[in-house]
């Protein structure tokens, strides 16, 4: 009893080796999806999906109360300043005043005029701070890149009027956007490894699940190692027979003969 269910248990264990050559025998499965895939996200990252340019602007901001000396006060008040200013850039005061100074007001009579509505602007401003810094970094993502330059300075001189007048602080620009010479996003190759890293995960995926998936008898070896019991000889198949039965098909005729065979020993 102990015998066979230690069997069962081993036949229902995965064997690695197995896997691993249930791999190596599908590698014309695997690289065609993988390259199908890896192909794919490479199209539609260089045909269908807009290049998008970034252009970014360096602020300066400090908090100064003394005109003649800077203090640590005065640094540790930028400090918890600079969240304000991440959001007085998104405000509606900053981006109406850059979209009045560029005159991208929609009109009728010139449709095909660069045009932004406050929500489409707000979506393209971006502002980061750098870690133990007094830095301001405004950046403008657009399919533009002439246009990503112009908005950036836009929006960090708008910026910079704003929080001297709204807050009362010492703010410039250092640093003024630079025509970007090539696109930020779709990043073409990044994509193409992530669309075939999927596609390979996809086919070994179906192979591995065919072969945990797969209850048939192939050789004598199976026999011994899924049924726990020795081969004494093998009958060849006619070609006309189908050669595999289920593993579970020959352990319910391995029952049968061990059952008949007990009834005939206790006669």
């Amino acid at each position: 009893m102990d015998r066979n269910s230690s069997a069962r248990d081993e036949g229902t264990e995965i064997n690695l080796l197995e896997l691993v050559y249930a791999m190596l025998s599908h590698w014309l499965l695997l690289f065609i999806v993988t390259a199908v895939f890896g192909a794919c996200a490479f199209c539609y990252s260089k045909f269908f999906i807009a290049p998008q340019y970034s252009a970014s602007c360096t602020l300066f901001v400090l908090n100064r109360n003394n005109s003649n000396s800077l203090t640590s006060s005065d640094i540790s008040a930028s400090n918890a300043l600079l969240k304000d200013y991440e959001i007085l850039a998104g405000s509606r005061t900053v981006i109406n005043q850059v979209i009045e100074s560029l005159d991208l007001k929609y009109d009728e009579a010139r449709p095909d005029k660069p045009s932004y509505s406050y929500a489409e602007l707000k979506r393209e401003i971006s502002v980061s701070v750098p870690k133990d810094s007094r830095m301001l970094v405004v950046s403008v993502r657009d399919l533009n890149p002439n246009n990503a330059k112009l908005l950036a300075d836009a929006v960090s001189k708008a910026l910079v009027e704003q929080i001297t007048k709204t807050m009362k602080t010492e703010a410039e620009i250092l640093d003024t956007a630079v025509t970007p010479g090539g696109p930020v996003s779709p990043n073409v190759k990044k994509n193409t490894v992530v669309g075939a890293a999927i596609g390979f995960l996809l086919a070994a995926a179906w192979v591995f699940i065919r072969f945990i998936s797969d209850d048939t008898i192939k050789s004598e070896e199976d026999v011994e190692n899924h049924l726990g019991v020795p081969v004494l000889g093998s009958i060849p198949l006619d070609e006309t027979e189908a050669p595999k039965k289920k593993r579970s098909e020959y352990r319910a005729e391995m029952k049968n003969v061990r059952r008949l065979y007990s009834g005939k020993e206790r006669r």
